[in-house]
Order: structure tokens, then sequence, then C-alpha cells
């Protein structure tokens, strides 16, 4: 039986290095770093090859910017990760994957992205590939809890989600691609939450006075902000009883939030070009210099509904201490369900809503993602907690 190659590009990034790491652990596939410079790509490669003590990593030259390059790195691939910061170059690898026959799998938030893939989404279908967008933490597994709370109710009212993303910048090697594209983020940020039957602009005081959300007792209460997802766009459709879902951002630290990022949000509207670099290097120092512990990664769920016509809430906590391992775990656990055929269908998929929710959060779990779920029973002041092997609240 043919092992199937999976390439990664930007694999020997902070996020990449750990994806193919656990490909490595979790399946039998062959694994190809890949990225500029081919020097570190190769040392890479033989970092995870003596952790593994097998011959299954290998490592290549591979440029998004160099369409040629890309068509050579593809050919005899299955599937295409990008992990790289190199959303501007969406279309160009897109194509090449389209060229050679690969499937995509990519983990960048850009909206400049779903504009280069959106008008492939008829060809991609066509030639019978599966692209799946919007991989890793946020975006990637937000509306995933939302559908699995949709699971547990017969009838869903409310769903909304938080994060908190609190890492030790000062010790990662961020590159200036990936400042870069942080700042990006913030110009294509959309301040959407959906309330009273459409998604709608959060007030500005949204902004400066924001709703706050408890993380439990390593990062306690904290403000998050309204953050648009394109994975959240359906939800209202799947479920129709919502009234209010949205997707909600913590800070990174007090500099960053209340000055680097107003600043950038607004340098990039009135000159893209000229502030980009910049404002990438303020956020870069920013992060770097006022960051503090506890440090760490969480996504938290509060969801409420019906149950036999009985009210009930849930709330779902997933956390991890290293915030690229979590990015790079819900990445794997999607790619066990595209590899056995159940998440591969021809078209353009977001991960949210490919994977089967329960699984993939097992498998979560499984790979180090700490879970705590908890349901309380009518009339209970507290909860107890559901450790993933207790009957559904509707059964």
């Amino acid at each position: 039986m043919k092992t199937d190659t999976l390439l990664i590009l930007g694999g020997y990034g902070n996020t990449g290095r750990l994806i193919a790491r656990l490909l490595l652990q979790e399946t039998d596939c062959h694994v190809v770093l890949a990225g500029r410079d081919l020097a570190r790509a190769e040392a890479m490669a033989r970092t995870l090859a003596s952790e593994q003590g097998g011959e299954r990593v290998s490592a290549v030259r591979a440029d998004a910017a160099d369409p040629s390059s890309l068509r050579r790195a593809l050919e005899g691939c299955r599937l295409v990760i990008v992990a790289s910061s190199t959303s501007a170059y969406a279309g160009q690898v897109a194509r090449a994957a389209l060229d050679t026959g690969t499937d995509y799998l990519d983990l960048q938030f850009s909206w400049t992205k779903f504009g280069a893939l959106r008008p492939l989404e008829e060809e991609i279908r066509g030639a019978g590939r599966c692209f799946i967008t919007d991989g890793g933490f946020h975006p990637g597994l937000p509306a995933v809890l939302v559908r699995y709370a949709g699971s547990r109710f017969d009838h869903l009212t409310r769903a909304e989600v938080g994060s908190v993303i609190r890492i030790d910048w000062a010790r990662l090697d961020i590159g200036a691609a990936t400042a870069e594209e942080f700042v990006r983020e913030l110009a294509d940020y959309q301040v959407l939450e959906f309330q009273k039957g459409a998604w709608r602009p959060a007030p500005w005081k949204a902004m400066w006075m924001p709703r706050t959300m408890d993380f439990g007792p390593v990062f306690g209460r904290q403000y998050c902000v309204p953050m648009f997802l394109e994975e959240m766009r359906s939800l209202p459709e799947l479920y129709p009883g919502l009234w209010r879902v949205g997707f909600y951002v913590g800070g990174f630290n007090w500099f960053v939030d209340w000055l680097v990022s107003p600043l950038a949000w607004l340098a990039m509207r009135v000159w893209p070009r000229r502030a980009l670099r910049p404002m990438a290097r303020l956020m870069h120092w920013g992060l770097r210099r006022f960051s503090r512990p506890p440090y760490g990664t969480l996504l938290k769920l509060e969801a409420d509904g019906l149950v036999r016509g009985t009210a009930r809430h849930l709330e779902l906590t997933l956390s991890h201490a290293d915030g690229y391992a979590f990015t790079a775990i819900p990445v794997v656990a999607c790619l066990l369900q595209y590899l056995d055929g159940t998440a591969r269908r021809p078209g353009l998929w977001l991960q949210a809503h490919v994977a089967e929710p329960e699984r993939m959060l097992r498998d979560m779990e499984r790979m180090g993602v700490a879970l705590t779920l908890t349901e309380p029973l009518p009339g209970r002041e507290r909860a107890p907690e559901d450790h993933w092997g207790q009957t559904p609240a509707h059964s």
C-alpha cells in the first residue's frame, strides 16, 4: 500500500514543525518540510527523524512566491499544509495544488486569502480536490464547539465562544513575516456578532467598554471584544433557534491592546503599504516587552438551550500551555479524519465544518489539549464535570 506524502509549507516554523511531529506520531505518512531556507528545513528534518527513529521525513525548497518551485515540490504529494505566513500568495499556492492534483489545507486568517480561494471553488470541486481553509485554533475551533453544543440540545438558543492567548513572546523566534501577518489581521478585523436575527456590527462602545468572560482559576475574568470568523456565519442557519452567537477574543497585553492595535488598525486603513512594516515592528516589540505570566491558551464556550423543554446551560473549555501546539493539534485532528476519508470531500471547506466535532475533540484531548465540560442539571447551582464518557444530556 502506497504511503501518503504530506508537504508542510513553513515546515520548520513554530507551528509547522509541531504539525510535522504530530503527523509522524499519529500517522504512517511521509512528511516533507518545505520552505525558502532549505538548510533550516533539512536541519529540522534530521531532528524529527532522530526523534521518531525513522525515515519518514524529508526536506525540499519551496517558495510561495515562486510558482515553479511550488509545483516541483508538490509533485507526488497528496496534500499541502500551508503553515507559513504567506496569505498574500494563497492564490499561487492554490493554483500549484490544482496543477499538480494536490489537496490543500491552510492555517491562515485572512480575508484576502478568501478572495483568492472563492473564485476557484467550482474548479476545485470539478477537479475532485479537497481544499480545507481556516485551520488551527481560531479560526478553526469556535464553530466546532458550537456544533458540538448543538448535538447536546434539542434547541440551541445561545452560543458564545471566548479566547485567551497569553504567550511568552520573548522566548519565541518570530520572523518579520509573522509580525506582518498579525498586522494584516488587524486590518481585516470585523467586529460582528449575531443578534436579533442578523450579523450586526458591535457598537463602538464595545471596543472601549468590552464585555468580560470568566476563564477560570488561572486567567480569571478577562475582557474580550467581538471578532467575526467566516466559520460562524452559517451557524444561525444550522441552528434556527439561535438568537445570539459570536466569537470574542481577549487581549495580548495592555500596551498592544490599547495602544498598538488601535494605532495599527488606523494606520493600515490610511497607509496600508507604508504602515505595514513599522506597525509590525512595533507590534513585535510590544508583544515581547509587555507580555506577562500566567501564560497559556484557552477557548471557552458558553451555550444555552432546551432539552425536552427544560432550559439547560453548557460550558466547554479547551486549554493548552503552548499556543502553537494548540494551533497544530486541531489541524492534525482534522487531518486524521481527512486521511481515513471521513472528512475528504471535493470542494472548498472550512476546518470547523468539515470535521466531525466529537471525534475531533476526543483526538485533541488525546494529543494533549485539556478539556472540561460542565452541564448543570435543572435547578442545580453547581455543575458536575463530564469526563467525555458519560451519556449526553438529551439521551
